[in-house]
């Protein structure tokens, strides 16, 4: 019996069950068999191609965190933040990065004030607090890719972009654990790194459940992909737009050249291109700030969802044709990460679900009819909210030292969480039809990057205790 049922879901894996069915039984083959084999196959193929990241899930889940040996701290840093009316949190990112236990000789911050408005007070604050500050002002202009690159070629121009041996870019909203640039130059010296990334955690993690909910996928993507490739020592990491460090060897020849809606994926393709060593310092933890409300939330994702899927059109078809010149892994897995495989696994199944019906009212009775297409929509709900939901049980578990929230919060929000990818599908495909344009996200939340490490110290000795 077991091999029976063993047999039956190899077949209709593979999307042959129709056709042994036809042939045991000694009737014709259907037209639903034939179409069932062909989006069968090929989903089969996607599966097998992408199926290594089940592989860095497990990894992430049960491996230690990597750790980089204490290097001299005598390297020379900028830290570059692009401000858009951040008054009210820019203060708190500088006081944070002038709590860092690395010498602060060694530290510059530059404050770009990004058209601002009149009455901000974001060039103002910074420059008290000894920031060097640029004001930037061209409304046609506002991403910060445009505002990076006129700061890289003032510095190109006047200084030298080797005036520095890295540059640290952060938003206004975060803040960083007090030992995050000892960390990363740790890192940055040990494997020669072109780009670092710390650790993402979350300061208003447990605000409401919006912000939970964000947190949580922060979460799943260090445990699914930095962690493992860091682990495994590949020079593919995600750069995620803020907590990351670049090598001034990045910069030296084009300044900053990465302008789309989303240039932080736009620098990861051309960096996994280059073959340019990519790492991930978990040691080096910085906290951000989540959207509170729907609204900013959703807008900030389809921001994030339009960029990704530009970049995949753009920056993952140079990475596949650089694979096919020269194969390498980290080309490999790069294209991965801009492959839209949530966007693409759902058309394609509904496309099948759409054929079939078709087919269905073409040539009369094919196996299917309507009660196929509603066992797929429930299904896919379904499976959805359940994959999700297991993906952030063992998320949590993994990453609870880390996490800000107590243990009824953690229950609570887990039955949230999955709506999170389920929105997602509906956001993939909105972008598809949407132009999406970058807006400032209001941030407020004022937190200690130094009390918040000192929280999660003081929850792992608790657990330890225990």
């Amino acid at each position: 019996m077991f091999w029976n049922w063993v047999r039956d879901w190899l077949y209709s894996l593979i999307g042959i069950n129709l056709i042994i069915d036809a042939v045991e039984n000694g009737t014709p083959i259907p037209a639903q068999a034939y179409l069932q084999l062909v989006f069968s196959v090929v989903t089969l193929i996607f599966g097998i191609l992408s199926a290594y990241r089940g592989v860095y899930l497990i990894i992430g889940l049960f491996a230690p965190a990597r750790k980089y040996p204490s290097h001299p701290m005598d390297k020379k840093y900028a830290f570059v933040l692009s401000a858009r009316n951040e008054e009210k949190v820019i203060a708190n990112l500088i006081d944070s990065i002038r709590a860092q236990d690395y010498p602060q000789e060694l530290i510059d911050i530059y404050v770009i004030a990004d058209n601002c408005d009149k009455d901000d007070k974001t060039a103002e604050i910074a420059e008290k607090l000894g920031c060097h500050v640029m004001v930037r002002n061209d409304p046609t202009k506002q991403r910060k890719g445009y505002a990076l690159q006129m700061f890289f070629n003032h510095i190109k121009e006047t200084i030298g972009i080797d005036a520095y041996y890295g540059y640290a870019f952060f938003d206004s909203d975060n803040v960083m654990a007090p030992n995050f640039l000892r960390k990363i130059n740790d890192a940055m010296q040990e494997d020669d790194l072109m780009s670092c990334t710390g650790y993402r955690n979350v300061k208003n993690l447990n605000q409401n459940w919006v912000t939970a909910i964000n947190g949580i996928n922060m979460y799943r993507n260090s445990v699914s992909v930095a962690r493992p490739r860091a682990v495994v020592r590949s020079k593919m990491q995600l750069i995620n737009g803020t907590g990351f460090v670049l090598s001034y060897r990045v910069l030296e020849k084009n300044g900053w050249d990465c302008l789309t809606i989303c240039e932080d994926g736009e620098l990861s393709a051309k960096l996994a291109v280059s073959g340019a060593r990519m790492g991930f310092c978990e040691e080096a933890e910085y906290y951000d700030e989540q959207p509170d409300t729907v609204r900013i939330s959703i807008r900030q994702r389809l921001r994030w969802t339009k960029g990704c899927l530009v970049n995949w059109w753009d920056g993952g078809h140079r990475i596949l044709r650089s694979f096919f010149r020269k194969p390498t892994w980290q080309k490999y897995d790069g294209y991965w990460d801009f492959f839209p495989y949530a966007l693409f696994s759902f058309l394609w199944n509904l496309l099948f679900q759409i054929s079939s019906l078709i087919l269905f009212f073409a040539v009369g009775d094919n196996g299917y009819n309507w009660n196929n297409f509603l066992s797929f929509v429930l299904t896919l709900l379904a499976g959805q909210y359940l994959t999700a939901f297991l993906t952030g049980i063992v998320v949590e578990i993994r990453e609870w030292k880390k996490v800000h929230f107590n243990l009824f919060e953690a229950i609570i929000y887990l039955f949230v969480w999955p709506f999170y990818d389920m929105i997602g599908v509906l956001l993939n495909i909105m972008c598809l039809f949407m132009r999406v344009t970058w807006k400032p996200i209001p941030h407020q939340s004022i937190a200690s990057g130094t009390e918040l490490f000192e929280a999660e110290q003081n929850k792992g000795k608790k657990k330890s205790k225990k």
